[in-house]
């Protein structure tokens, strides 16, 4: 968790938010200037500063996170 992290104070409860899912690894939300009618924000507890700092120990939660996307798009 970074203190300069808009997303991280989102994800700790720091800043208030629509939440659509929450778990111990992800939260999704919607965004507060959407850009469509459903504007979701998909986003790691992870904190990560740059896609520049991902390895290969982080291909698991990556894939979680884009199967948890597709759920959040096309199920509800």
């Amino acid at each position: 968790m970074s203190d300069n992290c808009i997303f991280c104070k989102i994800a700790s409860g720091e800043i208030p938010t629509k939440k659509v899912h929450e778990d111990e690894e992800f939260i999704a939300f919607h965004d507060i200037n959407p850009a469509a009618p459903t504007h979701l924000l998909l986003v790691p507890r992870k904190h990560v500063r740059s896609l520049a700092e991902i390895t290969d120990a982080d291909a698991g939660w990556l894939g979680r996170m884009v199967v948890l996307g597709r759920k959040l798009a096309f199920d509800n």
